[in-house]
């Protein structure tokens, strides 16, 4: 697929320490919700919010997220943060703007992060970049939450009707699966297997990650 085909894509980042099952089941669920074209998977170069040296190497999470999409002709993953230090998201999006200028685009960020997202370098130009889609992560109450979400675009947007039209409540499958406990449950020597695809469990598993 060429540029000009490109009409509409999702932009999923992170640090992908190991990217797993949920990651994607939730752009696979928000690929065919939104009717996208393709969703980009961005392993994050060095993410702001994480000391140096408590994540694997850029290249290990890089080939992980290759095996994980490899077969789903919708996935793609782009290094473009290999050269963005530190990673920011928007400088990510400015980036994507140069190269896809005629695309929309949706960013997909988790709940926790979209309860924090005013921590985020500049949130505030996001707005001019992408849409956004915020996925359920930990959410107990839908309608506490959607009522939240609400109250949420208006505090970080003051009211702007562009931000009422540009940010979504994307209602996914729930999964309790997180990085950090596939880290964890490596570092106790316990199974991983079903919580990651087959071939970044066996990536996992030679190369010693997370010991």
């Amino acid at each position: 697929m060429d540029k000009s085909e490109l009409k509409k894509f999702g932009i999923l980042g992170g640090t992908f320490d190991p990217p797993h099952l949920a990651h994607l089941r939730i752009a696979e669920e928000v690929r065919e919700n939104w009717e996208l074209d393709k969703v980009f998977f961005i392993p994050a170069g060095i993410p702001p919010h994480k000391k140096e040296g408590s994540f694997s190497s850029f290249e290990d999470r890089l080939q992980m997220v290759k095996l994980a999409i490899e077969g789903n002709p919708y996935f793609e993953v782009l290094d473009i943060e290999r050269v963005i230090i530190p990673s920011y998201t928007l400088k990510t999006l400015q980036r994507l703007k140069e190269i896809y200028p005629e695309s929309e685009k949706y960013l997909i960020i988790g709940w926790d992060s979209f309860c924090e997202f005013e921590t985020w370098w500049n949130y505030e130009e996001f707005l001019d970049y992408t849409n956004i889609i915020v996925v359920p992560r930990g959410i107990k109450d839908w309608d506490s939450a959607l009522g939240y979400f609400h109250n949420k675009i208006r505090e970080l947007w003051k009211d702007n009707d562009k931000a009422l039209k540009k940010v979504f409540f994307g209602k996914t499958t729930l999964f309790d699966i997180s990085s950090t406990l596939i880290r964890k449950l490596v570092s106790q020597k316990r199974s991983i297997r079903y919580l990651v695809p087959e071939k970044v469990y066996w990536y996992i598993k030679e190369k010693g990650l997370y010991r």
